[in-house]
C-alpha cells in the first residue's frame, strides 16, 4: 500500500493549505474578541460601582455621625439628586424619614450613581435611632 508523495510534500505549503488555515483561524478567534468587548465593559460597570459604593459609604458615616438629631441639618438632604463636588461624574441623593416616632428611630438611605449610566446606582439604607 503506497501513501501518495503529495502528503510527504517537503517543499512547503500550498495556498489552498494557508487559505484553509486562515479560514480556521478566523473562525475560532471571531467569537473571541466578542468576549473580550464583554468582560472590558463589565470591568468598567464594576469599577463604577465601586467607586459608587465606597462614595455611598462616606455618605453614610457622614450622615451616621451628625446624631438623631443632626441629621435633618445636613446639606443636601431630602433633595433631588446632586452633582458630588468631589467626583465630577458621580450623584447622590440623601433621603431621612421618620420611621417610628414612638421610638424615635429614623431611616437614613444614601444613593450614589454614575451621571452618564444609572445602571451602576448603589443603595445603602439604615435606621438611626436616638440614643440617651
Amino acid at each position: 500500500m503506497k501513501i501518495s508523495s503529495w502528503v510527504f510534500n517537503n517543499r512547503g505549503l500550498t495556498l489552498i493549505e494557508v487559505l484553509v488555515a486562515s479560514v480556521i483561524l478566523v473562525a475560532v478567534l471571531a467569537p473571541m474578541l466578542g468576549m473580550f468587548t464583554t468582560a472590558a465593559s463589565g470591568y468598567t460597570r464594576a469599577g463604577q460601582e465601586t467607586i459608587a459604593l465606597n462614595l455611598a459609604r462616606a455618605r453614610m458615616e457622614t450622615c451616621l455621625a451628625a446624631g438623631y438629631d443632626g441629621l435633618d441639618n445636613l446639606a443636601g438632604v431630602n433633595a433631588p439628586w446632586q452633582t458630588d463636588p468631589d467626583n465630577a461624574g458621580y450623584e447622590d441623593m440623601i433621603t431621612i424619614t421618620l420611621y417610628d416616632p414612638l421610638l424615635e428611630v429614623k431611616k437614613l438611605v444614601v444613593q450614589v450613581r454614575p451621571v452618564n449610566g444609572p445602571a451602576g446606582q448603589v443603595e445603602l439604607a439604615t435606621l438611626v435611632a436616638r440614643w440617651p
